[in-house]
């Protein structure tokens, strides 16, 4: 299969919102919730929150606000696949959102993306410092950010990081591991997939390194999700094949809207 990722709806070197906002795992949560249609346009998804207010913002400015963040990082519209497949593994797995989501996320926030590596190779029980991520920021991004942006934003991080589950606390953030499942590997195979891997390499992926479990996990997790029909696997050996037709079929429009 050949794939052009943006075609996905992946937006790779997009700047992101995490100046702004977090991935706000809880107000997708509440938003897909609110919107029922089986096909949901990026229209029903607004109304649900200007309109409707389904995440309960108290100003129009917020809802306004909240609305432009969430569609810089999932795209909230259906014809979008990977937004798509998202919602529909969300349906099958409530649970597994923290981390679809925070992969969803990578795929269109390249800070996010650039800097998780940053905080996975912290070890268990680390104390998180911020001063260091700002270094590391501003290591990446030189004279990008201004100080108070640059605070913000690696709050913002360390939030996103903490939704995901690879940090608790909340004013003392703590490296933890985060739960992967076959909901998540899943996604992250897909990923891996639509960027243009295939068979091993799958687990060998930037979106598979993002689940912070070592490859044999994965594949373990992802021979569970082919059990459950969530992908098809066929393992010989160190051969590996994954196929996602049937998961592709039930998002992929003719028309993708990125």
């Amino acid at each position: 299969m050949s794939t052009n990722p943006e075609q996905f709806g992946l937006r790779l070197n997009s700047a992101g919102a995490h100046s702004a906002r977090t991935i706000m795992v809880p107000e997708l949560g509440m938003l897909l919730s609110a919107v029922s249609a089986p096909e949901a346009s990026v229209q029903d998804y607004a109304s649900a929150v200007l309109n409707d207010n389904c995440l309960h913002k108290r100003s129009a400015s917020n809802r306004a606000r909240t609305l432009d963040n969430l569609r810089i990082l999932y795209g909230l519209d259906d014809k979008i696949t990977i937004f798509r497949i998202l919602k529909n593994l969300w349906i099958k797995d409530p649970e597994s959102l923290p981390l679809i989501a925070f992969l969803c996320a990578t795929t269109r926030d390249q800070l996010l993306r650039e800097l998780t590596p940053w905080v996975l190779a912290k070890p268990e029980g680390t104390v998180i410092d911020r001063l260091e991520l700002e270094k590391h920021i501003t290591k990446l991004h030189p004279d990008r950010f201004s100080p108070g942006t640059l605070t913000s934003t690696s709050q913002n991080l360390n939030a996103s990081w903490t939704q995901a589950g690879f940090l608790t606390g909340r004013n003392m953030k703590v490296r933890t591991k985060a739960q992967a499942s076959p909901s998540s590997v899943t996604y992250a195979l897909l990923l891996g997939f639509l960027c243009g891997a295939q068979g091993m390499r799958l687990f060998e992926s930037e979106f598979a390194s993002f689940l912070d479990s070592p490859k044999e996990k994965l594949i373990s997790l992802a021979e569970i999700a082919s059990r459950i029909a969530l992908l098809r696997l066929k393992r010989i050996g160190d051969v590996i094949e994954v196929d996602f037709d049937a998961l592709l079929k039930a998002a992929v429009s003719e028309k993708i809207n990125v």
